[in-house]
């Protein structure tokens, strides 16, 4: 979400100011390291999904501006931005790591500035895959609850509700997964919509942890040839870029993280990156629950997940490193993330669900490919 917010990109905030942005709760949190500040070898940094970014950015000023000072001050390098990423002080530039695929494979890669890790969190919006675990044990710890649905524009031949089946047929591009006799690709009167006009199906970048976790969850394993775009260049939960302005938007179908879209819609953090998205209903069950400045998460949807701060595991009970334990807990709920009453606020502030005492939880990546 490139555009999710507009950051104060400045090394500190003055006194005065950032005790009354404390005293809301939820202040304005920074895209990326401030200007002008390297995190030390000794911070603990973040890369990777989109989808946590924003939240992130706000536990780590909410994080690093306790009293007293956090030994190791949390940084968080956003999705998008420049090309390329210095994560801390003496490490080498990398290519910044835009997703939870790439945030999960910068953080395996292991490159060291003398004894601290240059990547120490990948944050990721999916649970662990076949091959997390390859070439080192990684620790996924669970923070909050997001579910996923499917947007059309608000001008639209959708219908209000696709099951989970005619999803799959949609990014299979294979009308005969509905079995009712059609072939190629899915029209739109063949699952409830207005027009005898192809679905087109867009799909965010590779590296997203929200197209992987949609496409297990509709069965898609292969994408099928109609879906759009080939090459990379929409960005989950973002409902801005051109290819949702093109006289096609009005068939187009595109899957966005509830959490994020609330986030944008409601809480003012982002607002209007969604768009002329609308999020629409699975197997007839509303994404969302509630109105207004309430509206959230609706717990009982069917594309509910965790999403997770990972961490190589430590070989012992807890999984978490020493040196992230009063970030992130010890294997339970325990560290800021979890306990903090300023951290629990910018959780649903940012559009998600509290996981209450599974907050912490760990799940180990398998290994293997």
């Amino acid at each position: 979400m490139r555009s999710l917010h507009k950051f104060l990109r400045t090394a500190g905030v003055a006194a005065g100011a950032t005790a009354g942005i404390l005293a809301l709760g939820v202040g304005s949190a920074t895209a990326d390291p401030p200007t002008g500040v390297t995190p030390a070898a000794t911070s603990i940094v973040a890369v990777g999904s989109d989808t946590t970014q924003a939240v992130a950015d706000q536990l780590s000023l909410d994080y690093n501006a306790q009293v007293p000072a956090p030994v190791n001050k949390f940084y968080s390098w956003d999705a998008t931005g420049s090309t390329t990423i210095t994560p801390k002080a003496g490490c080498t530039s990398i290519t910044r790591p835009n997703g939870s695929g790439a945030g999960i494979a910068a953080l395996k890669a292991g490159a060291k500035t003398g004894a601290s890790f240059c990547i120490d969190i990948a944050r990721s919006s999916r649970g662990p895959a076949a091959g997390d675990g390859s070439n080192g044990a990684l620790a996924f710890v669970a923070f909050a609850k997001d579910a996923v649905t499917w947007s059309a524009n608000r001008t639209t031949n959708a219908p209000a509700t696709l099951s989970i089946t005619q999803l799959k047929a949609i990014y299979s591009c294979n009308a005969a997964l509905l079995g009712t006799g059609k072939t190629g690709r899915v029209t739109w009167n063949e699952v409830g919509g207005t027009s005898t006009a192809a679905v087109v199906p867009v799909i965010p970048q590779s590296a997203s942890g929200t197209r992987s976790f949609f496409l297990s969850k509709i069965g898609v394993t292969t994408l099928g040839s109609c879906v759009i775009p080939t090459n990379n260049s929409v960005e989950e939960n973002e409902g801005i870029n051109a290819i949702f302005k093109t006289t096609s938007a009005v068939n187009e179908v595109f899957p966005y993280s509830v959490a994020v879209y609330l986030a944008q819609s409601v809480h003012n953090h982002g607002a209007g990156t969604q768009g002329n998205l609308v999020l629409k209903r699975i197997n007839n069950v509303a994404p969302t629950t509630g109105t207004g400045t309430s509206t959230t998460i609706n717990p009982a949807f069917p594309l509910s997940r965790s999403v997770y701060n990972v961490v190589r595991d430590n070989g012992t009970t807890t999984h978490v490193p020493t040196s992230l334990q009063a970030l992130l807990g010890k294997g339970s709920s325990t560290g800021f993330v979890c306990t903090n009453a300023k951290a629990k606020a910018d959780v649903t502030s940012y559009g998600f669900l509290p996981l209450g005492a599974n907050c912490g939880s760990v799940t180990l990546a398998p290994n293997g490919s």
